[in-house]
């Protein structure tokens, strides 16, 4: 089976003033499809760039990353963008929202950047928010929503364009445990389901605790963390 990630030796640094910051350190690793994998580690370990890079928001300095196959350092910017698009889903701590959209519409923007039309784009949009639990409130704006609300939307406008691969930074650290914990249960149905490889940042060992598999970034080196126990 092919990897969705494949990471060889990556290494990233950044310049501050005259010195020269490594960030990451010949980091290895591979994600396969369907695969749920956590990554924890202390604040000022890496993890931020190293889901930039995942996400291509940013290139190493040197090693090779596939991205399902793909080798990115051969991409141009616009093929980047094209990738992002149709192979990946983000959802962030406090995922950003177009305050004048509704949440269909919100969710429905990657389609339309993808060239699909304003209806089929608006129908998938409403599939999704319906099987995140929010058809009802697929009319609301997000300032009629609650914290909970939001991240779900931000998790069905990760999944309308069927990406092979959802990063997740740290998606439940601003809600309550209640909404936490239904939020993580989404997550891990919806990986389940949808084979969706998922990559989870987390500072929590509890969320870290329920993926296929653990990994740690200590001073930009990532290592395998404690074993899961069964789902």
């Amino acid at each position: 089976m092919t990897p969705i990630i494949h990471l060889e030796g990556l290494t990233k640094r950044y310049r501050v003033g005259p010195d020269t910051i490594p960030a990451l350190v010949d980091v290895s690793c591979e994600v396969f499809p369907g695969e749920f994998v956590a990554i924890s580690g202390p604040s000022g370990s890496g993890k931020s760039t190293l889901l930039n890079l995942l996400g291509l928001l940013d290139r190493a300095d040197t090693g090779r990353y596939l991205l399902d196959g793909r080798d990115v350092a051969a991409a141009g910017d616009d093929e980047l963008t094209l990738l992002r698009n149709r192979k990946l889903g983000f959802v962030f701590q406090n995922s950003p929202m177009l305050p004048r959209l509704t949440a269909m519409e919100n969710v429905a923007v990657p389609l339309v950047y993808r060239g699909e039309s304003p209806r089929a784009a608006a129908a998938e949009a409403e599939r999704q928010l319906a099987r995140v639990g929010l058809g009802a409130v697929a009319g609301h704006r997000p300032g009629q929503l609650s914290g909970g609300q939001l991240q779900r939307v931000a998790l069905a406008r990760a999944l309308v364009g069927r990406p092979k691969l959802v990063l997740a930074d740290e998606p439940t650290a601003s809600l309550d445990l209640a909404t936490a914990g239904e939020m993580m249960a989404l997550l891990i149905d919806l990986n389940r389901a949808a084979g969706t490889a998922l990559v989870l940042i987390t500072h929590d060992p509890e969320d870290a605790a329920r993926a296929d598999r653990q990994l740690v970034l200590e001073a930009g080196r990532l290592r395998a963390g404690p074993v899961p126990a069964a789902r």
